[in-house]
This record gives structure tokens, C-alpha cells and sequence, in this order.
């Protein structure tokens, strides 16, 4: 009986052990967790603003001009403006000079000869209010 209880024992000291260890695991995952939490709420944004969806690369890219391929090309320009401006700013950021590239050999396919990417307006000689490229 008395051996019973001492093996009883050393097992509960183990599990005890045991139960620490993950307790301390447990912290130190919640507090990487938090962080990362952190990180994405501050970075999120940031990056959102710079990134340009596979999709649209790919309508641009890949697909006819369509007014579907002119609301990527919309988007593209937006993202262009706000990468710009990034540029422009004091603080150097990785991940722009990392996508200006990228962005750059894609302007250069939709490129129009003045420079300029697209010029977007309605077309009034259209009934069904559709817009036109021009």
C-alpha cells in the first residue's frame, strides 16, 4: 500500500511538472499571439493600401477590355497614386519600393502613348448611361 502511494505520488509530482510546462507554453503563445494581433492591426491597413489583388492583375493582364477590365484599371490607379505618394514620403517603406516595381511593369502594359494611364467619362451618346474609354 505504501509503495502505491509513493508511485502515486512521483506520478502526481509529473504530471504537476508537466502541467507547469504547459501553463508556461501556454503564456508565452498568448503573448506571441497578442503581438501578432498587434502587428496586424497597425501593418493591416498599410499593407492594404500598397496591395494589388492577384484578380486584378490578372484582368488587366490577361483578359479583354471590357468595363470590368477599366474598374481593375480604376483600382490599379488608386493604388498607383497612394504608392506615389508613399514614395515621396521621408520614411522609406520595404514593402513599397518592394511592390513599385511590380506596379510599374503592370502601368507599362495599360501605358497609353501621352503618358497618362486611362481617361474615364461618360459617354452621353451611350442610352444605356455606360461609360466609354477614351
Amino acid at each position: 500500500m505504501e509503495a502505491s502511494l509513493i508511485n502515486f505520488q512521483t506520478d502526481l509530482a509529473v504530471v504537476s511538472a508537466e502541467i507547469e510546462t504547459l501553463q508556461s507554453r501556454s503564456k508565452v503563445l498568448k503573448t506571441m499571439l497578442e503581438n501578432r494581433k498587434l502587428v496586424e492591426q497597425l501593418l493591416g491597413p498599410a499593407v492594404e493600401e500598397i496591395s494589388i489583388s492577384p484578380a486584378v492583375v490578372r484582368k488587366i493582364s490577361e483578359d479583354a477590355v471590357d468595363e470590368d477590365w477599366v474598374r481593375a484599371l480604376v483600382h490599379l490607379d488608386r493604388r498607383s497614386e497612394i504608392i506615389q505618394r508613399q514614395m515621396k514620403s521621408q520614411v522609406a517603406i520595404k514593402a513599397v519600393e518592394d511592390a513599385k516595381p511590380l506596379l510599374s511593369n503592370l502601368t507599362n502594359k495599360v501605358s497609353l502613348p501621352d503618358g497618362c494611364l486611362f481617361k474615364w467619362r461618360p459617354n452621353p451618346s451611350r442610352p444605356s448611361n455606360k461609360s466609354a474609354i477614351i
